[in-house]
């Protein structure tokens, strides 16, 4: 299918997740990305990447995702909208990134409590499978996170109140960031969060 956000279009294959509120939501802050080096991680059909180099193009954006269909998915979509500040490639959170440093990581985790019988099948179900809690797959990465932060860098994550979003700012908060809630967006039956975390210098 085809999906537009702006004046930007993706491609989406059935096997990659298709944008959503959470998606725009933090793609439009992705656009405020410090420094000028970005990284995407879960970046699905490449739109935060895409949006945030678009509007950062002295920025370098580099995407990672999981589900290799994705990774292609993404690569393609930013050749198709002509952004080239943007480079894509599959990794399991920050596994293929050595010990790269970043000025602003996204993230827009999966967070639904997902039950065994919830789960889908194929590559899509890393997108949404949280685990029992939602928090399956933002621990790991709220474990592996700040060694790839430069001082004075930020995380900017979505985050949803079915995974409890006080516990993320919490574990935040004791890693060392300054945190503030740069949006809430009640939708169905979840509040969204955009969260910035700065890394204290």
């Amino acid at each position: 299918m085809v999906y537009r956000f702006e004046e930007l279009e993706f491609d989406i294959p059935s096997t990659v997740y298709e944008p959503a509120e959470d998606s725009e939501l933090l793609a439009i802050y992705s656009k405020r990305a410090r420094g000028s080096r970005v990284l995407d991680i879960g970046c699905g059909c490449g739109i935060q990447s895409i949006v945030c180099a678009k509007a950062n193009p002295y920025s370098k954006v580099i995407g990672v995702d999981v589900n290799p269909d994705a990774v292609f998915a993404a690569r393609r979509n930013a050749e198709n909208n002509r952004v080239k500040n943007c480079e894509f490639f599959i990794s399991d959170l920050f596994y293929a990134l050595a010990n790269a440093r970043f000025d602003t990581i996204l993230f827009n985790p999966p967070y639904l409590p997902t039950e065994k019988s919830d789960k889908i099948k194929g590559a899509l179900n890393m997108a949404v499978d949280g685990g029992f809690d939602g928090r399956k797959v933002i621990d790991r990465f709220l474990g592996l996170v700040k060694p790839h932060v430069a001082p004075g860098g930020s995380i900017v994550m979505l985050d949803s109140s079915l995974d409890n979003t006080d516990k993320t700012i919490e574990s935040l908060v004791g890693m060392g960031f300054d945190v503030r809630v740069l949006q809430k967006v009640s939708v169905f039956f979840e509040t969204l969060s955009v969260i910035e975390a700065v890394l204290r210098e």
